[in-house]
This record gives C-alpha cells, sequence and structure tokens, in this order.
C-alpha cells in the first residue's frame, strides 16, 4: 500500500449554549459548528499500530491510538497501520484539532478495511471518546446538540476574511465546564432563534457562555478579547478556548503586539 495522505481540519464554533446537566454528568449542549480551512496533515502507512505526531503526543494519550485500540477489540484482529500526525492546529486551543484527528484517521481505517463499521457505529465509536468527533465525519456546517454527537447539517451565510488569535495558553475543556453553574444554562429555543439569526449571517447573535468562563479562568484569553475589542473589533471564543476570533483581517498593529506576546495569528477564508 503506497503512503496515504490526509488533511484533518479545524472548526470553530459559531455560538455554544449549555441547556442542562445530564444525568451522566456530561452538559446537555447546543452549538453551531463550522468547519475552516486550517488542517493537520496526517501520513498513514502499512505497518504496526502506531501513532506519532511532531509535537510528542503521548500515545496512550492521544485520541487515534485509543480509537484504534478499541476498534481491535471491536473487530477481534490487529491493525497494521502506522499514523504519523503534523500538528498544525494547537493543541486545547478550541478548535477540534484531536476529534478531527480522530474522525478522519477512523473513517480512513474503515474504509482500507473494507468498512466493517457502519456509518452509524463509526459515528458511535468516534463519539464515545470525543463529542466533537462525529462533526468531522461530516463536515460543512451544522448544528450539534446533546454532547454534541446530535447533527444537523445546515447552510450559513457567513463568508469572508476570518482572524484566529491563539496565547500561548492550553484552555482545559474539564476545568471549563467544571466551572459552569445552573445560572449559565440558556433555554432551547433562545439558543435556536440565536443560531437562526446567525445562518441568516448576523454575526452579533454569536454567544458562547463556556468562552466567557474560559476567559475568567485563563487570563491570556481575556487579554486577547481586550485587545481585539480595543481594534474595533467583536472577539469571539472557540470552544472553551483558547482559540478567540474575529470577521475581518489581522490589522498590522495586531500583528506586531501578537509578536511580541507570543500570540499565534492566523488569516483564512471562509
Amino acid at each position: 500500500m503506497p503512503l496515504l495522505k490526509l488533511l484533518s481540519p479545524a472548526k470553530i464554533n459559531l455560538g455554544l449554549w449549555v441547556v442542562g446537566k445530564r444525568p451522566d454528568g456530561y452538559h446537555e449542549i447546543i452549538t453551531l459548528y463550522r468547519e475552516i480551512p486550517l488542517y493537520d496533515e496526517i501520513v498513514i502507512k502499512e505497518g504496526p499500530l502506531r501513532v506519532e505526531t511532531n509535537i510528542g503526543i503521548p500515545e496512550k494519550e492521544n485520541y487515534v491510538y485509543r480509537a484504534l485500540v478499541e476498534l481491535q477489540k471491536i473487530l477481534d484482529r490487529e491493525i497494521n497501520f502506522t499514523i504519523y500526525i503534523y500538528k498544525n492546529i494547537p493543541v486545547g486551543s478550541g478548535l477540534g484539532g484531536g476529534s478531527s484527528n480522530l474522525a478522519v484517521v477512523l473513517k480512513k481505517i474503515n474504509e482500507l478495511l473494507g468498512s466493517p463499521l457502519s456509518e452509524e457505529e463509526l459515528k458511535e465509536l468516534v463519539g464515545s471518546i470525543s463529542a466533537d468527533a462525529p462533526f468531522f465525519l461530516m463536515g460543512g456546517t451544522a448544528i450539534g446538540k446533546g454532547k454534541g454527537e446530535i447533527l444537523e447539517p445546515v447552510e450559513c451565510r457567513i463568508s469572508g476574511d476570518l482572524t484566529l488569535v491563539i496565547p500561548s495558553v492550553s484552555s482545559e475543556t474539564k476545568r471549563v465546564y467544571q466551572s459552569l453553574t445552573e445560572r449559565d444554562y440558556s433555554l432551547e429555543s433562545y439558543a435556536e432563534e440565536r443560531i437562526k439569526r446567525i445562518l441568516e449571517g448576523d454575526i452579533t447573535a454569536i454567544e458562547n457562555v463556556l468562552g466567557e468562563k474560559a476567559k475568567e479562568l485563563y487570563p491570556e484569553i481575556k487579554e486577547v478579547c481586550r485587545f481585539i475589542e480595543y481594534l474595533g473589533f467583536k472577539p469571539f471564543v472557540s470552544g472553551s478556548g483558547s482559540t478567540v476570533y474575529f470577521f475581518g483581517k489581522a490589522p498590522e498593529k495586531l500583528k506586531r503586539a501578537s509578536a511580541v506576546r507570543n500570540w499565534r495569528v492566523i488569516e483564512l477564508k471562509l
């Protein structure tokens, strides 16, 4: 088998609302996922089961490795593929890089094995490891409910320049969720009304309760938001942070300030 090269995209959340807590301890959310053109690069080749990254993520902590070990148990057979992941999407940035790697690799491995898992079984497997992963089996734009795994593909009118600003801090999703109280919950009808406006192109309807909590927990994220506001843009946090994004091109003042503060600036087009 020749080397297979895959691209694994990132996402932003065009809004995220928590509508309650589930009996299993997870929170019930409503979010609007949007795939963005920022990618990790993945190489798959035949060989012993191994998953490596360019930044030294321990194999047993890697979502891809964990899923492939689980797949071996489900199929009762060895998975003889070696995977190398070049991480361009920062870890702990709220851009879903690890979840995307998981979905992209498992979808391809399932194909290479003759599709022993149905689409629903594949979704269940990746979703058992990461709530964001089922979105990356679909891509595009989608409303996510439940833990994020109940998906409805939609069309969104938001387009144009998008700038990401990523401070040098990794935001811990579990910590952000644990900081939530019932006062942070929204009505489902409220979230759905906001999403409807966003899909029609109204960026002023974007809200993210996890982003607000992340700003409280991580001063670096709050500092990025304040600086973007100072420049005259409206900042939004993706997921539970640490990425802050806004719609528009990155001004030179932002690029200069980011170089001093060790923030990463990425300019994209939607």
